[in-house]
C-alpha cells in the first residue's frame, strides 16, 4: 500500500510539473534575477566609445532618412501599464532642413523646418501651427522646446553631436550580448543614469548604427518604456526641392499653440 501512494505522489508531482510547463506557453513564470549570459562575440571598444562613434556617424553624414516604429508604456492611475504604438519617418538635409511624419495611436503629427519656419501640423485635428525659426536645427530643436514646448519625438538624432546631452549623464555602463534586431545581430548594451536606463542595440558595422533604443524611466510611477526600433537607413535620399514646406490641407485651420498630447 505504501508503495501505491508513493507511486501515486510521484504521478501527482509529474502532472502539475507538466501543468506548470503548459502554463508557462501562455503566462510565462517568474525567474529569479540574473545576470545576462556571457556572449561569445565582443566589441572591440567600451560601449561609451562605441556609442560615441555611432553618433560620430549620424553627423558626418549630409543628409539621412530613418524609419522608426515606436512602443511606449502608459501607467493609468490603478498602477496598471497599457501600451500604445506609433510609426515615425524622418528626414533630415544639414544644416537647417527637417521633416519628420509621426503617426501614432494618440497623435498624428508633422513637423517641418524649411531653415526659417517651423511647422506642426495635426492631421486629426487639422491643425497647425507656424513660428520664426533659426538659421539651424540644433537651434531650432532647442527654441521649440524651450518657447513653445513643442518635442520632436527622437530630436537627438537630428541635431550635430547627438551624444552631447547622453554621454556625460552615464553613471556606468554594461555590455550584455551579441543580441537580435530585425533578425539581425547586433551590439546589445544598457546604459545606466540617475532616473532612467537605456538600452542600445548598435550594428556590427564600419560606421556603426542605432537599431533599437529601450529607455526605462525610473523616477516615473511604474516605471514605464519607450521603445524604438529604426530600419531602413538611407544616407543618400532623393529629395525633392518642396519636402520641407508645408502646404495647409484644405479646411484646415491655423492657430497659435497645438494642445499637448498627455
Amino acid at each position: 500500500m505504501i508503495e501505491n501512494f508513493v507511486k501515486f505522489q510521484n504521478i501527482r508531482i509529474l502532472m502539475s510539473l507538466f501543468a506548470a510547463c503548459i502554463t508557462t506557453l501562455v503566462i510565462p513564470c517568474k525567474t529569479v534575477a540574473q545576470n545576462p549570459p556571457e556572449s561569445t562575440v565582443f566589441p572591440d571598444q567600451q560601449p561609451e566609445t562605441l556609442l560615441q562613434k555611432v553618433c560620430d556617424t549620424l553627423s558626418s553624414k549630409p543628409a539621412f532618412t530613418v524609419d522608426v516604429d515606436i512602443t511606449y508604456d502608459n501607467v493609468l492611475d490603478s498602477g496598471e501599464k497599457v501600451q500604445y504604438g506609433a510609426f515615425q519617418q524622418i528626414l533630415v538635409k544639414r544644416p537647417n532642413q527637417l521633416r519628420a511624419y509621426y503617426t501614432g495611436d494618440q497623435r498624428n503629427t508633422s513637423f517641418y523646418y524649411d531653415g526659417k519656419n517651423f511647422t506642426q501640423f495635426s492631421k486629426k485635428l487639422n491643425l497647425y501651427v507656424i513660428k520664426p525659426a533659426p538659421s539651424t536645427i540644433d537651434a531650432t530643436v532647442a527654441a521649440i522646446e524651450e518657447k513653445y514646448d513643442i518635442d520632436i519625438p527622437l530630436a537627438n538624432l537630428f541635431i550635430s553631436n547627438p551624444c552631447k546631452e547622453i554621454i556625460p549623464k552615464i553613471e556606468k555602463s554594461l555590455y550584455v550580448g551579441y543580441d537580435m534586431v530585425n533578425r539581425v545581430p547586433n551590439y546589445h548594451f544598457l546604459f545606466t543614469e540617475s532616473n532612467r536606463n537605456f538600452q542600445l542595440w548598435i550594428s556590427d558595422d564600419d560606421e556603426p548604427l542605432l537599431q533599437k533604443i529601450v529607455i526605462t524611466y525610473k523616477d516615473l510611477p511604474g516605471a514605464p518604456q519607450y521603445t524604438a526600433i529604426l530600419s531602413n537607413w538611407n544616407f543618400k535620399p532623393q529629395i525633392p526641392t518642396d519636402a520641407f514646406n508645408f502646404t495647409p490641407p484644405l479646411g484646415a485651420g491655423k492657430i497659435e499653440f497645438l494642445p499637448k498630447v498627455k
